[in-house]
């Protein structure tokens, strides 16, 4: 995952107007890195920085939300990187797919069908999150750009009301962890990963406020959300040969039986993963480091 570009300069009394124009604008330099990428050909690298900076930009646009009228502008690049995770979650799966096709012998036409059949949709994708660019670069920049000049607010950058919002974040995710530690199925699993992430990229925007504290708290968040996400990915396999099993056409089927104690077996051995890292946050009490940071 690229790292977003690091906002120098800033610090706990900076006012919290003048930190959110200068993030804003970093985060949104972040997203629009990729464009050329994604001129022509859509390119997976691209695709998945992009996707990865809208999440930051987001991000940013939630937190500053009180600095000036900015839901409108977030749902905006909402739909970019909705349109943008359409295509990156088929190039996940593809992705896979052609290595298992590799690696399994006498994959034959059924395992290319069943690839074929899997990207059935991704033209049409491809063609929304182009139309989504189009708008992001006529509609949705400039109106960001023009925003950034009028945020105002004279509250601290590291002032209660950031460490308050902070705090009930870390308590968001805590709950995750809780009802995740009871269930460990999918939907679990999934709920914990975006309150993850919306924690991380939030402390992200704070940690110039924070000092040294949060960038070695943030260390610590990486692993477990960037093994959510690959169980995420496992889930979603999962499920697609599940279904495949059951209604895709003979051959297809066979394939996809063929295929099932691979993607449940990598399924298992993700949740061992996050298992034993849930484990080491409850052993080391990041949550109370956390919160310690944040008082």
């Amino acid at each position: 995952m690229p790292p977003p570009t690091p906002i120098r300069g800033l610090g706990p009394d900076t006012a919290l107007g003048d930190a959110a124009r200068r993030i804003l604008a970093g985060r949104l330099a972040d997203v629009r890195h990729p464009e050329s990428q994604l001129d022509g050909e859509l390119d997976e690298d691209g695709v998945h920085d992009m996707r990865v900076a809208t999440r930051r930009l987001r991000a940013a646009l939630q937190v500053f939300q009180a600095t000036g009228k900015l839901a409108r502008l977030e749902a905006d690049v909402k739909r970019l990187q909705d349109a943008l995770g359409d295509v990156r979650d088929l190039h996940v799966q593809d992705k896979w797919l052609d290595t298992a096709a590799k690696d399994t012998k006498d994959a034959g036409k059924a395992l290319k069908d069943l690839r074929q059949s899997h990207l059935s949709g991704l033209k049409d994708k491809e063609k929304t999150l182009r139309a989504e660019l189009e708008r992001w670069t006529e509609r949705t920049v400039p109106r960001l750009l023009k925003k950034l000049d009028a945020l105002e607010d004279t509250h601290r950058f590291a002032g209660k009301r950031v460490r308050s919002h902070l705090r009930q974040r870390l308590r968001r995710v805590e709950k995750r962890l809780e009802r995740y530690a009871d269930a460990p199925d999918a939907a679990s699993a999934h709920a914990l990963r975006k309150d993850l992430k919306k924690l991380r990229y939030e402390l992200e925007i704070f940690q110039p406020a924070f000092r040294r504290t949060v960038g070695a708290l943030l260390e610590v968040l990486v692993p477990l959300q960037d093994g959510l996400g690959e169980l995420h990915d496992a889930d979603v396999r999962l499920e697609l040969f599940e279904r495949a099993a059951a209604e895709a056409p003979p051959g297809q089927r066979k394939a996809a039986r063929k295929l099932l104690p691979q993607a449940r077996d990598e399924r298992a051995e993700r949740s061992a993963e996050i298992a034993r890292e849930v484990q080491r946050w409850h052993a080391e009490a990041i949550p109370k480091r956390l919160r310690k940071a944040l008082t």
